[in-house]
């Protein structure tokens, strides 16, 4: 895959998260984790305001980043000035419905916690490690309440055997590279159904996603970590577009009640707001979006968007939670 081609099979190419104050965000996403600022920009105007449902003379200030060739894992920061913006996520909340985290490699994870703890962020435990069998492979994992409420998981690859999948994926981060401070742009964002089949429909329908794992979690020492019931049974789905990076971690309560956090991911609030692909058709899965009956946020519209220029857009809602989707075509 490369920056001027794209697949029926999307990986999510942008994570769209409102900010409080771009320039503490971008702190974090350009200076601590070496992302690139490719554009910053004030977005405006009739077409803004439809789409992201704003009021009239509402902006936002924002940023794009990204890393690598490929559209893919790239994040769009946006400051909206409008009053009385909400915090989506509050701290302490491990799990919720709604679009939850980002997951990113990193070549040092102790290096990373003590970095992160002196710029003070609120850690939920210290690196675990994670020992998935001699097929698989062995990571640590380290996550943290990051910057607008965005809960963030960092991953080192420990396995070097590239006949094991941590191994090969060791492999592909090598050749594919890190920023300057040893990340990856996004490689997994969580989401976290109401109904599990629903969304699948939409992910390997409309979007053509495929399935890479799906299992069944209920190991105590997991639900307790994650603030879970002790006999909480979750639903797990992996899917995958045509790129290692921008895959969807889909969970659903199986035996448990969990928060929601859609009714408030929406502009001009603070937090993970969307979900973006990008497609080859944008009307041929416009189509396949109105034949699932997926509900449509905002009609299609046609304006330069960050860091992609002039673009065919619009935003769903995904059929499994009611958390936004936003498909877009570049032209």
């Amino acid at each position: 895959m490369n920056s001027n081609s794209t697949s029926p099979c999307a990986p999510v190419s942008v994570v769209v998260i409102g900010v409080d104050n771009l320039d503490k965000s971008l702190e974090f996403y350009a200076g601590t984790l070496g992302l690139t600022v490719a554009e910053q920009l004030t977005w405006q105007g009739s077409d803004f305001e439809q789409y992201w449902q704003v009021p009239a003379g509402t902006t936002a200030r924002c940023a794009f980043l990204q890393h690598g060739a490929d559209p893919v894992g790239r994040i769009q920061l946006m400051e909206f000035d409008a009053p009385n913006r909400k915090l989506v996520r509050q701290s302490g909340v491990k799990r919720a419905i709604g679009l939850f985290n980002l997951n990113l490699y990193t070549s040092d994870i102790q290096k990373d916690f003590a970095k992160l703890t002196a710029q003070g962020f609120n850690f939920w435990g210290e690196p675990a490690h994670q020992d998935f069998g001699p097929g698989v492979g062995a990571t640590y994992e380290l996550a943290f309440d990051g910057p607008d409420g965005v809960a963030i998981n960092l991953v080192e690859l420990i396995t070097r055997d590239p006949s094991t999948m941590i191994g090969h994926l060791y492999e592909y981060v090598t050749e594919y590279g890190r920023t300057s401070t040893g990340f990856t742009e996004v490689v997994t964002t969580a989401h976290t159904v109401s109904d599990m089949d629903k969304a699948l429909e939409f992910y390997y329908g409309p979007l053509g996603m495929k399935l890479f794992v799906e299992s069944v979690l209920d190991a105590l020492e997991l639900n307790r970590a994650n603030n879970l019931p002790d006999d909480a049974r979750t639903r797990s789905v992996l899917v995958q577009g045509d790129h290692e990076y921008g895959k969807i971690a889909l969970a659903e309560p199986m035996n448990y009640e969990l928060p929601n956090l859609v009714a408030d991911a929406v502009a001009p609030n603070i937090g993970y707001l969307a979900q973006s692909f990008q497609v080859d058709d944008l009307a041929a899965v416009v189509s396949a979006c109105a034949a699932l009956g997926v509900e449509e946020f905002s009609t299609l519209v046609t304006m330069n968007m960050p860091g992609r220029g002039k673009c065919k857009a619009m935003l769903v809602r995904n059929p499994g939670s009611g958390a936004l989707q936003e498909i877009f075509q570049a032209i």
